[in-house]
Parts: structure tokens; sequence; C-alpha cells
């Protein structure tokens, strides 16, 4: 009997072990549940102005990832999501990033236009941060696009989040996994992006979205998120999973699109860390603007 418990135990732990390292491997889902954080109060100052010191470097370094610098890999454009809400330090330490990195910021916020203009004053490029309506009950913001609106209505209230920073160069949806695959409202959001000289990356909430057959129609190029970067969270072992998906996009002409969130310093901290990591192996971040010129036509 004792024996028998002894081999069951040993199964046990190699399933455990077997687990944990699959967990590090595979890639992350391609549709993520809708993003809704409370942003952090909590703004500690930096002592260092650069961003990589202080920052444990080792698990993501010691890993043995299945790609290297030599392989064919597209160039990455990071956006982070959901500024409007922090401010003060933590605002401008987000800011301090790499210059390719783009801001997406919601409309209607306390530092909408604050954080317009510092990423402005920085170099950052902006995207309107659109809110839509989700499936199930979350908040997507004070005004929002809804399944069902009228093109009119849509092309007002855009042009309404643009006012707000009109130095922005793209929009992504916030939310949006029932708007944006309703193909009428992504249509009319589409033309009234064109008509500001806009393009559109879709966050990719749903796997049902109407984007791509609304912009083949209409002849537009439009972009897509492939890796939320900070879900199901900001550990180490999280990084190294996305580090290694990414070997999946080797020979792909379009460049890798990465979105994360800014409403914590664990939140930077990762960024920080994953583009660390990720300019060591050889990869190079472009802004989104470069994005849209190295997209391929529409279909």
């Amino acid at each position: 009997m004792e024996k028998t418990v002894s081999i069951l135990l040993l199964i046990a732990l190699m399933f455990l072990a077997a687990c944990k390292g699959k967990s590090a491997k595979d890639g992350p889902e391609e549709y993520s549940p809708e993003y809704q954080e409370t942003p952090s109060t909590e703004e500690p100052a930096q002592n260092d102005s650069s961003r990589h010191s202080g920052l444990d470097l080792k698990e993501l370094k010691a890993y043995q990832y299945n790609w290297s610098e030599s392989d064919d890999l597209p160039p990455l454009v990071i956006v982070i999501d959901d500024f409007g809400q922090i401010s003060s330090q933590l605002l401008e330490d987000f800011a301090a990033l790499p210059q390719e990195v783009a801001f997406a910021i919601l409309p209607d916020l306390p530092n909408t236009q604050a954080a317009a203009r510092l990423a402005d004053k920085t170099g950052h490029e902006v995207l309107i941060h659109v809110p839509m309506q989700p499936l199930g009950n979350d908040n997507p913001g004070k005004r929002y696009i809804k399944k069902g609106m009228e093109a009119a209505e849509i092309a007002d209230l855009l042009q309404e989040f643009y006012s707000q920073m009109p130095n922005a160069i793209a929009a992504n949806n916030h939310m949006g996994s029932a708007a944006t695959a309703d193909y009428s409202v992504m249509q009319a959001v589409l033309e009234e992006l064109h008509e500001l000289g806009l393009f559109f990356l879709d966050s990719a909430t749903t796997n049902k979205s109407a984007v791509p057959s609304a912009a083949s129609a209409l002849g537009y190029k439009t972009a897509k998120r492939d890796i939320f970067l900070d879900v199901p969270d900001n550990s180490d072992a999280t990084l190294i999973g996305k580090i290694q998906s990414l070997g999946k996009y080797k020979g792909r002409n379009e460049p890798i699109v990465i979105i994360t969130h800014c409403h914590t310093r664990e939140k930077l901290n990762a960024l920080n860390k994953f583009i660390a990591q990720i300019s060591d192996m050889g990869l190079k971040l472009i802004p989104p603007s470069k994005l849209y010129k190295k997209l391929s036509p529409p279909a």
C-alpha cells in the first residue's frame, strides 16, 4: 500500500512539473477577456533616471527561448492603453519609455488632455482609445459607441473624442466585444476615422470582430492586436511566455502588435523588463505610424 501511494505521489509531482514548464512555453490566447482595472493611486518616485536600473532580469535572461536574434522576426509595436486617469510621477515615468511606445488615451477623463500633451512633448504617438460597448455589464465609460448606433451619432462622438487629443494618429477600441462585432457600426467608425486621417487598430477583444470585413469593403488598411502583454498578470513567468510566443511570428511581414496597460507601477516595471529583454535579443521597436506603412492592402 505504501509503495502504491509513493508511486501515485511521484506521478502527481511529474504532472505538476510538466504543467509548469508548458505555461512558460505556450503563447497567449488570441482573444483575452476585456480589460478593466481600477487605477492605482500609488506613485512612488523613481530613484534612478535609468529605466532598467533596479529591474531584476535574471529569470528572463536565464530562460532558453526557442528563437534568437538570427530568426527572421518582424519589428514590434507597443501600445499602452487606458491613459487619462493616472497623473503625476507615474505618468511621467511612462513618458520616459522609448519614443516608439505609443499612448492610447481614453477621452472624457480628468487627465485625458494632460496625457496627450505629455505624449506630444516626449515624442510618443497618440491613439484615441475609443470606448465601445462590451458583452456583459462592464462600463466602458461615460460616452461610448454602442451596437446599432446611427452613423451620424458615431461620427459626432468620434469628432468630439478627437478634439480632446488632436495629435492622435490612430484609434483603437476600449472593450468593445459587442460593438466591434456590429458590421454597420464598424463601417461607420472606419469611415469617420478615415475622414479624420486616422487608421484603426483592432484591440481584438472578440473573435467575431467585423473590422476585417468592413475594412475590406471600404478599401482601408487596419491593424490588429497580437498579444496582451499583461494578461493574466505582470509576473516573470508571464513575460517569459509572451517573449517565447514571439517565435511564432517568424517570417511574417507585418509587425507584431502588443498592447499593455498603464494602471500601476508593476505594469510599467514589467514593460521595461520586456523591452530590455527583447532589445537584447535583437528585436526592433517601431511606432504605430510605421506599422501603418507596413500593413498589407485590404483583401
